[in-house]
């Protein structure tokens, strides 16, 4: 093993039980992420000022500066949604509870350990932090959704959270609010992914 890597206490050959683990990068952090829904003024404000910076500052070879978000100012750690409830539902709606997470490509974290979990199936994951006996943040990242099965076990999911949490998804890559209480917008949101 190589210094850096002991250093930073990367397993590099991680076994096979540790290929599938539900894995994120630090940028994608709240990248994608479901929110109360009583920030979505705030957010349709932030997408119209993302969408005229990005005019402004695009050039040929990509940006000249990085637009920085400010903070919602309803958080979801302030809507107090119980980590255990939030845990039911998504045991309730057919995902599985991580064990562990890779992060960076590298880094595998036991979540016992942490505060960072995950509920994931091969192709989504809830990603959720917490305080105390509450879910802090939720972001979520998705790959190709082959199976019709998947799909609407996602789909679900995500309407649940729409309905019984009052909770909206913003995709802040490509300037996407999808409104979790309508099955149409999340279907079309899921589409985009489909195989």
């Amino acid at each position: 093993m190589r210094l850096f890597d002991k250093i930073f206490r990367r397993n590099t050959n991680p076994q096979n039980e540790d290929e599938n683990l539900p894995s994120f990068w630090e940028d994608d952090y709240c990248q994608i992420e479901i929110v109360p829904r009583k920030n979505i003024e705030h957010i349709e404000k932030s997408i119209k000022q993302i969408d005229e910076f990005t005019e402004k500052t695009r050039t040929e070879y990509g940006f000249t500066d990085i637009f920085m978000r400010e903070d919602l100012p309803f958080p979801t750690i302030n809507e107090e949604l119980r980590t255990d409830y939030f845990e039911k539902l998504l045991t309730e709606k057919g995902f599985e509870k991580a064990t562990k997470i890779r992060y960076d490509g590298y880094t595998i974290t036991e979540c016992s350990k942490t505060t960072s979990n995950a509920f994931s199936l091969p192709c989504f994951t809830f990603f959720y932090d917490c305080k105390d006996d509450f879910v802090k943040n939720i972001w979520i990242s998705t790959s190709l959704i082959t199976s019709t099965e998947w799909f609407d076990k996602i789909l679900e999911a995500l309407y649940e959270l729409g309905e019984s949490c009052e909770l909206v998804l913003i995709n802040w890559n490509s300037s996407e609010l999808i409104d979790l209480t309508d099955r149409n917008q999340i279907k079309e949101y899921l589409m985009s992914y489909w195989k």
